[in-house]
């Protein structure tokens, strides 16, 4: 077999292999470079999104976590029992004056807010209020209190520590006297924050809202989270 350099094509000049090689080399590097564009392109992309990402989580503060309590009915419940949900959770307690029941009336006046334009169901979004004065709040005085405010209320208390806890994980500031917790006193106050929680399906804190927005307000920042979840 021969290994002779195949001979050019006949007619073909030195000149006309200068062209062609010139024009190949021409073709490699302008693909080179169109390739080395699009992959720094793509890596700008990549680097943009976790870059938008890993501020998106430090920005959020660690709110929530895993609790164990009981509900208004008396049956124990985790955080497990309400993932697929959002949950509006707010703290207070059943002697609250004055500050509680007008929180609580607003959160109804939420939930309606939510059901009536939006078509929201009790299944989407669960108002939940926590004791965090389980001494007094039995779970029956508890249920007995959450029937003035709405029916898809749930309320949830438990022992102090647990109490506590919850309280601790959701950055949640509470504070009764002394006697409040070790004697027979019933005459007391609680100070706690106000402060409603909202919780994504995913257990995972999404936002929170202070007393001085609306329950108009706080309804369609909500409906926006919702939307933007792609869930309704």
């Amino acid at each position: 077999m021969s290994t002779a350099a195949k001979a050019p094509k006949e007619g073909t000049t030195p000149e006309d292999m200068r062209r062609m090689t010139i024009r190949s080399i021409g073709l490699f590097l302008v693909s080179g470079v169109a390739l080395m564009a699009y992959f720094f392109h793509e890596k700008k992309k990549v680097d943009e999104e976790r870059e938008a990402s890993k501020n998106q989580e430090v920005g959020k503060p660690k709110v929530g976590g895993s609790f164990s309590l009981v509900d208004h009915n008396g049956r124990p419940v985790t955080d497990l029992d309400f993932l697929g949900k959002y949950m509006l959770i707010y703290f207070g307690y059943t002697f609250c004056p004055d500050v509680c029941p007008e929180e609580l009336d607003k959160m109804a006046e939420i939930v309606e807010f939510l059901k009536k334009n939006e078509g929201f169901a009790q299944e989407t979004i669960l108002p939940i209020f926590v004791s965090c004065d389980p001494k007094r709040d039995s779970i029956e005085s508890i249920r007995e209190y959450l029937k003035d405010f709405h029916p898809d209320f749930i309320g949830l208390t438990g022992t102090y520590n647990q109490i506590r806890r919850i309280a601790k994980s959701y950055r949640l500031y509470f504070s009764a006297p002394p006697h409040a917790v070790d004697d027979d006193e019933t005459d007391y106050l609680v100070d706690h924050s106000i402060f409603f929680y909202l919780m994504g399906p995913d257990g995972k804190y999404v936002s929170h809202f202070g007393r001085n927005e609306t329950s108009e307000k706080v309804a369609e920042r909500i409906i926006g989270f919702i939307k933007e979840k792609g869930t309704k």
